[in-house]
């Protein structure tokens, strides 16, 4: 897993105008430009939260590229993602530790 480019990637998603832009214009276009496994492209296109929190990625960026791109956006759904069965209970941490 090379966790430290998937990072760079979510990164690049929360701050940059552009590759957010080029993302939404063809998502999987735009990571083939960097260095990653075909679970990991997955996991990005089919914004699998608790998948990449579970490969290491931070979980600040994961919840960041959701409420970027993803096309649900929803807090709850988030959780539901990360696992969470509580919604009341757990409020809306990046990270939902079990």
């Amino acid at each position: 897993m090379s966790r430290n480019v998937m990072e760079r990637v979510l990164w690049q998603l929360c701050v940059e105008r552009t590759a957010k832009d080029r993302f939404r214009q063809d998502a999987a276009g735009f990571l083939g430009r960097f260095a990653l496994a075909e679970d990991e492209v997955a996991m990005i296109l089919d914004f699998d939260v608790a998948g990449l929190q579970a490969a290491g990625v931070n979980p600040m960026l994961t919840m960041g590229f959701w409420q970027e791109l993803s096309v649900e956006r929803d807090m709850a759904i988030y959780k539901q993602r990360l696992g969470c069965t509580d919604q009341d209970g757990a409020g809306f941490s990046a990270a939902l530790k079990g």
